[in-house]
């Protein structure tokens, strides 16, 4: 497929990765959106006959579904990337985009509910719902209601995307493309959605919907080793195995200080101060992590003896 003129509103970028027994349950959910203009762009790292089986079936009769299998794997990061990049190429006017995961399950409405945020208000870079965490035998509701959507200090929504927004559920919100063009998209870092998050909030809000829209499947626990396992294709980077907050810091002071990619509304100097202040915030969210964790480890008072 090439670009096209008649680009849809909205692309979907799916980085595929081995799941057929839940891709088909994923596309249906997309297809099934009540706001139809949209596109999905698969983009499989694992490429096997069973996942281009189902691709097929659903490109045979929605034009809308487009397939492309990275000839050697690149690894999660590189795969997020490469989602985006390539909706870009087929559809670079289209003013937004989502990541979509193989496995989860996107509301019809889901689409209906989240483009007027973005619509009605040219600064919200970011809209996402309310979601439902799947795990085997249960289901938990995840209400995030963090909002940024009428706060115009960037440094306060920094601040804010570090301390009160779960990145892990809205990383699969919907974005305005232009300013995760800015931001830089997907880094080869660890913690890459925080990361671009808090890049985000440096370029604008960040809108709350309150409405179940998203079901997502719960992932294993976290750990800083799975991430490398998975998120690298070959050698891990050596720079991973720096604290997450010192390589975001750099990335930030790179993407605003050097780059320049805050202006017109903020400059290379300002963007140096913004990393800077992220790396201070993530040193007091991280003293406030260790102090509570030490307050639990600590043995209960002892009462006075009898």
């Amino acid at each position: 497929m090439t670009a096209t003129a008649a680009a849809p509103r909205v692309v979907f970028g799916v980085p595929a990765y081995n799941r057929p027994e839940a891709l088909a349950r994923t596309l249906e959910s997309l297809l099934a959106q009540t706001d139809r203009d949209l596109a999905v762009v698969i983009v499989d790292d694992g490429p096997s006959p069973a996942v281009r089986a189902i691709v097929d079936s659903y490109a045979a009769s929605d034009p809308r579904v487009s397939y492309e299998a990275n000839p050697a794997r690149l690894g999660m990061v590189a795969n997020w990337q490469r989602a985006f990049a390539r909706s870009r190429e087929l559809f670079p006017s289209s003013p937004y985009f989502a990541w979509a995961s193989d496995h989860d399950v996107w509301h019809p409405r889901w689409l209906e509910a989240l483009v007027p945020a973005l619509d009605d208000d040219p600064s919200i870079v970011m809209a996402y719902p309310h979601a439902v965490r799947m795990y085997p035998q249960e289901r938990r509701r995840i209400d995030g209601t963090f909002d940024t959507a009428s706060d115009t200090r960037p440094a306060r929504r920094l601040y804010g995307s570090l301390n009160g927004l779960t990145a892990g559920n809205a990383i699969y919100g919907l974005f305005r493309a232009s300013a995760l063009e800015r931001a830089g998209g997907f880094r080869a870092v660890l913690l890459p959605d925080r990361l671009l998050l808090s890049a985000l909030s440096l370029l604008g809000g960040f809108r709350h919907v309150p409405e179940m829209l998203w079901y997502r499947e719960a992932s294993r626990d976290f750990s800083y080793q799975r991430q490398r396992d998975t998120f690298f294709a070959g050698r891990t980077p050596l720079h991973t195995y720096l604290p997450a907050d010192v390589q975001h810091t750099a990335v930030l002071a790179w993407t605003f200080g050097v780059r320049g990619a805050g202006r017109p509304a903020f400059g290379r100097l300002a963007g140096l101060g913004y990393a800077a202040a992220f790396f201070w915030y993530s040193l007091r969210r991280e003293r406030a992590r260790w102090r509570m964790t030490l307050e639990r480890a600590a043995p209960a008072a002892v009462g006075p003896r009898s």
